[in-house]
C-alpha cells in the first residue's frame, strides 16, 4: 500500500513539473520560424500565439528576419499584436486578408515604390506615384556647329513638367522600399509589373524655370551615344527582404534636389526620343 502511495505520489508531482513547465513555454522567433517551415498553416501558427505565452522580438531587424525566413504576413502581425498585449486574432480586410499596419515596411503593400521616414517615433509610408515625359528638347546645336573638326557635341535631353515633384522629403539619406513583382522572376512582359530593382535607376534632375530634365543621349559629327549621362546617375544598395521586397537606400547622402527612379524599360528607347519614360519623382529641400 504505501509503495502504490509513493508511486502515485512521484507521478503527481513529474504531472505538476511537466504542466508548470509547459506554462512556462514561452513561443520565440525561433519557434514561429520552426513552425513555418515545419508547413503549419498560418491559422494553426496564429491559435498557437494566441494561446501561448510569448516572448517575441518585433524590432525592424526582428521583423525583417521572419519576412526573410518566409513567415507570412498575418503571422508577423499576430506577433505584433501580441507583443503589444493586444487581440491576436488580426481583423480582416472586405477581401479576407488580415489587415496590416500601412506604415510597417513588412506588412503587405501594393506593387510599387515606398519612401519610409520616421518623425517622433511615428512610422510614414508614402507612395511614389509615376510621372511621364511628354516631350524631349535638344540643345549645343550651335556650339556644335562651331566647334572645330566637329567635336561639339548635341544633347537630347528628356523632361518632366513642373520645376517640383509632389512629395518633397528632409532626409539627405533615404529609405525606399520597393514591392515588386519577384514570382514573374522578370519574364513577365504583359503586366509591365518590374521585378527587380535593377530595372530601375535613380536620376538627379537638372532643374528648369518651369520643368526638370535629364540628358539621354549626347551625339557630335562623328558618333553618338544613347542612355542616361553619368553624371545624373545615382549609385544605390539594394537588399533583397524576399517576396519582391527589396530595401533600397543612395550610397551616398543625396543633395538638395529633384530626384525620380526611371523606369529602364519605359519611353522611346529605340529613337532615344524618351518620350514616355516613367519616373517615380522626389525632391529633396533640407534646410541648407
Amino acid at each position: 500500500m504505501k509503495t502504490i502511495f509513493s508511486v502515485l505520489m512521484i507521478s503527481a508531482i513529474l504531472c505538476f513539473t511537466a504542466i508548470n513547465s509547459f506554462a512556462q513555454e514561452k513561443l520565440t522567433n525561433a519557434e514561429v520560424i520552426s513552425l513555418t517551415k515545419a508547413g503549419l498553416a498560418s491559422s494553426v501558427i496564429i491559435e498557437k500565439i494566441r494561446t501561448s505565452s510569448t516572448d517575441f522580438d518585433t524590432s525592424t531587424d526582428g521583423l525583417i528576419a521572419l519576412k526573410k525566413a518566409g513567415v507570412p504576413d498575418d503571422v508577423v502581425s499576430a506577433m505584433v499584436t501580441a507583443k503589444s498585449g493586444g487581440s491576436s486574432q488580426a481583423p480582416a480586410t472586405p477581401g479576407g486578408a488580415p489587415a496590416g499596419d500601412p506604415n510597417d515596411p513588412m506588412s503587405k503593400h501594393g506593387y510599387g515604390i515606398y519612401i519610409y521616414s520616421e518623425e517622433g517615433g511615428e512610422r510614414k509610408m508614402t507612395q511614389l506615384q509615376p510621372s511621364m515625359s511628354a516631350q524631349n528638347r535638344t540643345g549645343g546645336q550651335f556650339t556644335a556647329s562651331i566647334t572645330p573638326f566637329g567635336l561639339g557635341k548635341v544633347k537630347t535631353k528628356t523632361n518632366l513638367p513642373g520645376r517640383n515633384a509632389a512629395v518633397q522629403i528632409k532626409e539627405a539619406s533615404p529609405v525606399f522600399y520597393f514591392y515588386l513583382d519577384a514570382a514573374s522572376g522578370g519574364l513577365n512582359t504583359s503586366s509591365g509589373i518590374p521585378s527587380s530593382p535593377n530595372e530601375f535607376t535613380l536620376v538627379r534632375f537638372n532643374q528648369r524655370s518651369d520643368n526638370r530634365e535629364v540628358t539621354i543621349a549626347k551625339s557630335n559629327s562623328w558618333g553618338g551615344k544613347g542612355g542616361l549621362s553619368d553624371e545624373y546617375v545615382v549609385g544605390l544598395t539594394a537588399e533583397s527582404l524576399g517576396n519582391g521586397v527589396f530595401k533600397i537606400t543612395p550610397t551616398s547622402p543625396l543633395k538638395k534636389g529633384e530626384y525620380g527612379f526611371m523606369m529602364l524599360n519605359s519611353g522611346n528607347s529605340n529613337t532615344a526620343a524618351g518620350v514616355g519614360s516613367k519616373f517615380f519623382d522626389f525632391g529633396v529641400n533640407m534646410t541648407p
